[in-house]
């Protein structure tokens, strides 16, 4: 998950999130639409009202463009836990790459074609609601904006620059060529940062061209170096994800854990276990189990939430996590997987669970120790 985001709920089994930077798109595209409604006569209220309807309808529009990417993955077996939309469009968040270049090729194919086909919709429904009276093209019409819009998404997204769909089609058909994922990756992410360079350059010289020339607009520009910033931010985020996928290919949960971990009786008191336990091993995470069973875990920061005078008569199982609140993997889940759910819910450790035991740990440190050494052995 992109950090900052907040969770809207969940579309079709996938959780949908607002990134920090959408709110910005929000903003911009009501105010701007707004402020051109009122312009052309419309009363201060009616140009709100409908430039916040269509930034919904944009949401919308970007939201369907991520969804048919992750209809096609999830019908080509590969899960999608995920959607992100920020600044630049949208992120799905995979349980895993695609497994063939065709595959991956289609994945990408499928968010533009959906831009172009909602271009065509709304383009549609402009010209019959106004554009047959029309001798020129109306920015001013809130339908014909999101033609126009989900027509620059469609050609914008097809740059071909990773993560730009138009980068992962590069990648697809460099994979084909080479057989090789990771050089494909590669090219494509340097493609995708070189793409962000020139929009970032030619962003700031509008800003330092607009004092001098006509027709030059600083804000214009300023726009476009931050959409070169924030490409360049998720080409280097994306590909760190394939070095990560690459570094963790053919590892399991069951592969990387450890089958040692401390186990402790519901019924400890928090004194007894602070003294025997947390300051004897140095651990922060402490299985609770009754029978082999497992009831849940508690953290060692969890018991400073108790005053120390309290601890001697205090049980663990009065702060525990219980066991159906527990973040865990199974056995045959893969390590990446398990690396990108302990960076969502920020955990240092996690529990492999079959059958409801708990049959070993894995450390996080640990998965970061295995994907530097191999990645530095594929350099």
């Amino acid at each position: 998950m992109m950090g900052g985001s907040v969770r809207l709920g969940r579309l079709l089994g996938i959780s949908i999130q607002l990134h920090f930077s959408w709110f910005i798109i929000f903003a911009l595209v009501t105010y701007s639409l707004a402020f051109s409604l009122h312009d052309d006569g419309r009363s201060i209220a009616a140009s709100v009202t409908i430039g916040i309807f269509t930034s919904i309808l944009l949401f919308a529009s970007v939201l369907a463009h991520e969804l048919a990417h992750s209809v096609v993955a999830v019908r080509n077996g590969i899960p999608v836990r995920s959607i992100t939309l920020f600044i630049l469009g949208g992120v799905a968040q995979i349980g895993r790459e695609a497994p063939r270049p065709k595959v991956e090729l289609l994945v990408a194919l499928a968010g533009p074609i959906c831009s172009l086909a909602l271009a065509g919709i709304f383009g549609v429904a402009w010209f019959v609601g106004w554009g047959r009276s029309q001798d020129t093209l109306d920015f001013g019409n809130p339908i014909f904006w999101l033609a126009w819009i989900n027509l620059i998404l469609a050609i914008f997204n097809m740059v071909p620059g990773f993560p730009l769909d138009g980068g992962r089609i590069l990648r697809a058909i460099l994979w084909h060529s080479t057989g090789n994922y990771r050089k494909a990756s590669r090219i494509a992410s340097a493609m995708g940062r070189g793409v962000a360079y020139a929009l970032i350059v030619g962003g700031l010289g509008i800003v330092i061209g607009s004092g001098f020339t006509e027709g030059l607009n600083a804000f214009n520009g300023l726009w476009l170096a931050i959409i070169g910033w924030f490409l360049h931010q998720a080409a280097v985020a994306s590909y760190r994800q394939v070095e990560m996928h690459e570094a963790l290919r053919g590892y399991t949960a069951q592969s990387v854990m450890h089958t040692s971990y401390t186990s402790v009786s519901p019924d400890l008191s928090l004194a007894a276990l602070v003294q025997d336990y947390v300051l004897s091993t140095g651990g922060r995470l402490f299985v609770v189990a009754q029978g082999g069973r497992l009831l849940g875990i508690v953290v060692s920061d969890s018991i400073k939430s108790v005053p120390r005078d309290k601890w001697d008569y205090t049980p663990v199982r009065q702060i525990m996590v219980p066991a159906d609140k527990v973040v865990s993997a199974e056995p045959e889940e893969e390590a990446l997987s398990v690396l990108e759910r302990m960076n969502e819910h920020d955990l240092d450790q996690m529990l492999v669970i079959k059958n409801g035991l708990v049959i070993g740990i894995i450390l996080r440190h640990n998965l970061l120790h295995i994907v530097r050494l191999r990645s530095q052995l594929q350099d």
